[in-house]
């Protein structure tokens, strides 16, 4: 027979206590017998300093219950966590321990123990939000999860830096100005991928690519394109720059550096065409 648990205990304790104050709920003012409804719920109700001394009671323990069951939750997780970083170690594969959690290979994995949930991001942009975790291989899953995802908006080579260079020649025709935002540059970007897909196609054909590109997704093809330098044609080459520190506070800039769990995650506000030469 299986045993109640403390947890279960005291939530049917709260629910009883507050089934008093349910009934209230269940009274409508057109009620042809509104008023033996209600008198039967002041009747019920009359003794209220016993009522809400038993509840302040069964609290108090629900407090203690819900920290033993955080510190249990938590102690499980980081059992979990060891084994995998254990694994992943043994594997050779590149990991660096952050301040919320790890950087594995491309991706950055925060962690909250006590809830026993964990959420994968790509230079601090979720790519999948909190989800509960019951051993690490539910973590490995999701890690190859946003790694398939991360490929899947992979763009071409070729194309990656075309696209790239025709945004910037956009964002900066707008603006007026050689170096643009990164955030008027990655929505050129986004704005191409779409044109490009109708220039393929008929104009008026049903947009069943690029309707996303999330900005991991674009802070990826980012990274790699810095990542393919010498590959670049050098009159199409495009920089970043970073900001002064109130537009960084202002959020006027992006994290880059994620493809490498040994770099550090920069901040860059903006995109600018680099000389031949330098």
């Amino acid at each position: 027979m299986k045993q109640t648990s403390e947890l279960e205990v005291v939530i049917k304790e709260l629910k009883d206590a507050l089934k008093v104050f349910n009934k209230i709920t269940e009274i409508k003012p057109n009620d042809k017998d509104v008023l033996e409804k209600l008198e039967k719920f002041v009747v019920s109700a009359s003794n209220l300093s016993s009522v809400f001394e038993t509840l302040n009671d069964i609290i108090t323990r629900a407090k203690d219950i819900i920290a033993k069951e955080k510190e249990k939750m938590s102690y499980n997780f980081k059992l979990i966590e060891s084994e995998l970083i254990m694994e992943l170690k043994e594997k050779g594969v590149p990991l660096r321990e952050c301040s919320d959690g790890w950087r594995i290979k491309s991706i950055q994995l925060k962690t909250k123990p006590q809830s026993s949930t964990v959420s994968i991001s790509y230079n601090n942009q979720t790519i999948i939000g909190w989800t509960r975790v019951n051993s690490k291989e539910d973590i490995k899953s999701l890690i190859e999860e946003a790694e398939k995802l991360l490929f899947q908006f992979l763009m071409p080579k070729d194309e990656l830096i075309d696209i790239f260079w025709d945004a910037y020649k956009y964002a900066r025709f707008k603006s007026g100005r050689d170096v643009v935002s990164i955030f008027d540059f990655y929505t050129e970007v986004r704005l191409l991928q779409i044109r490009r897909y109708l220039e393929k196609n008929k104009p008026d054909a049903k947009i069943t690519k690029y309707t996303e590109f999330p900005k991991w997704a674009f802070l990826y093809n980012l990274d790699i394109y810095r990542s393919i330098w010498d590959e670049i044609p050098k009159n199409k080459r495009l920089a970043l720059q970073t900001g002064s520190m109130q537009e960084t506070m202002q959020g006027k800039g992006m994290y880059v550096n994620g493809l490498n769990p040994d770099d550090d995650y920069k901040i860059m506000c903006y995109v600018y065409e680099t000389k031949e030469g330098v």
